[in-house]
């Protein structure tokens, strides 16, 4: 990829720019008490282009897919709905399903990717920006809420990476207000893991509490603008929070994952990318052109997973009571 392209990729990550209403779309049968495993969803609608740095909301509705995974008993059940990383479904995932079942909780794992003829965008990051998979997570708790078994008033959002950062981008007010009625349900707590803590207007106010999750040693989404977003978010009166795991990486929680150097992947780590708003344009690109780079670190941290597991468990208890 060149540096023009790759800036390209960048500035649209916190794409901006006007809002076309949306058509409503007909709501999705109810999901009866005994549908689990692979069940499919629509968005709602679609977040596309209009330049570079530019988006719009557009009626079009992507057909996706998720896991969902119902604890023991009958219910109803608080819910976690979990939003995969740039390289697609994996082991930060998956890894959370058994600890919140045993925890009592249902786990949606969305796949944004398949449905979407993808299979990553940490190398390809053009193909999908994070801020246009905010439709699948309204549309997967819209799916979900119906469901028999499901706590439609307790129901969280978490993402990992580039799915933190569509959990960031799905907590602001403005998501809320622009989704929260067609999805007829709201996220009840909002749990990013190590995700890009970008700048735009509508970062300042969110709809639900947030607690970010991410790694001292995170060379990838640091940790430094996700202390100032939560700083921020608090003095303006908001319930937010952040861990930072000491000695660790990206992607700290992805078991197994021996901790090494991503030559290839797109970065953005430093640049002071700010968005005229959450849909764009970028208002700072040839700042950012110079600090653009490639490669990043990940990797797994054992300690750091535990204290995850324990302080998200102890979270969600408070948080989705």
């Amino acid at each position: 990829m060149t540096r023009r392209l790759l800036v390209v990729a960048v500035l649209a990550a916190l794409l901006a720019g006007g809002c076309v209403p949306s058509t409503p779309r007909d709501a999705p049968g109810a999901l009866g008490s005994d549908a689990t495993g692979r069940l499919t969803f629509g968005t709602l609608g679609t977040l596309e282009r209009v330049d570079a740095s530019r988006l719009e909301r557009a009626d079009q509705s992507v057909g996706l897919t998720g896991e969902l995974r119902l604890p023991d008993g009958g219910g109803p059940f608080p819910a976690v709905v979990l939003m995969h990383g740039c390289g697609g479904l994996g082991n930060a995932e998956w890894g959370w399903v058994g600890p919140l079942k045993a925890a009592g909780y249902a786990t949606f794992v969305v796949d944004s990717f398949t449905g979407r003829g993808l299979t990553e965008v940490c190398m390809s990051s053009r193909a999908l920006l994070s801020v246009q998979r905010l439709p699948d997570a309204y549309g997967a708790l819209r799916r979900l809420a119906t469901h028999a078994r499901i706590d439609a008033r307790r129901i969280a959002l978490m993402g990992f990476s580039h799915g933190g950062s569509v959990t960031l981008f799905s907590a602001t007010a403005w998501a809320k207000d622009v989704y929260g009625r067609e999805a007829a349900a709201a996220f009840r707590a909002f749990l990013p893991f190590y995700p890009g803590c970008g700048d735009y207007p509508e970062r300042r106010a969110v709809s639900a509490p947030v607690r970010v999750h991410i790694g001292e040693l995170d060379d990838w989404t640091p940790a430094a603008p996700c202390r100032e977003l939560v700083a921020m978010l608090k003095a303006g009166g908001f319930d937010a929070d952040i861990t930072v795991y000491p000695g660790a990486h990206h992607s700290f929680d992805n078991v197994g994952r021996r901790v090494a150097w991503l030559p290839r992947v797109d970065s953005a780590a430093g640049c002071p990318i700010r968005s005229a708003s959450i849909l764009g344009p970028v208002l700072n690109g040839a700042e950012v052109l110079g600090c653009l780079h490639k490669g990043a670190t990940l990797g797994w941290s054992p300690t750091a997973t535990e204290q995850a597991r324990r302080n998200v468990v102890a979270q969600l208890a408070t948080l989705l009571r």
